[in-house]
């Protein structure tokens, strides 16, 4: 009888900084942005997956959820939502 063995993918080719779009939303909506109050989870995650999108940043499956760079997704909302005098 053959046994499979599942392992993480470690290697995440391209995605230094690996996370799931719920768990960026939470860190978005920890930092108390205006552009992040008062909106429920689930609508910040469109909002990062839309980014992702648009941006066309590298995502990848782990899994049932997708993952995405948090650094990209950073740097997303620095042009989107660039700090006043730059």
């Amino acid at each position: 009888m053959a046994t499979a063995v599942l392992t993480p993918d470690t290697g995440a080719r391209g995605i230094p900084d690996p996370v799931t779009f719920d768990e960026a939303a939470l860190l978005f909506m920890e930092t108390q942005l205006p552009e992040f109050t008062g909106m429920p989870l689930k609508a910040v995650v469109r909002k990062l997956q839309r980014w992702a999108d648009q941006d066309r940043l590298p995502t990848q499956r782990r899994g049932r959820p997708c993952v995405v760079s948090y650094s990209d997704l950073l740097e997303a909302h620095a042009r989107r939502h660039p700090e006043p005098g730059q």
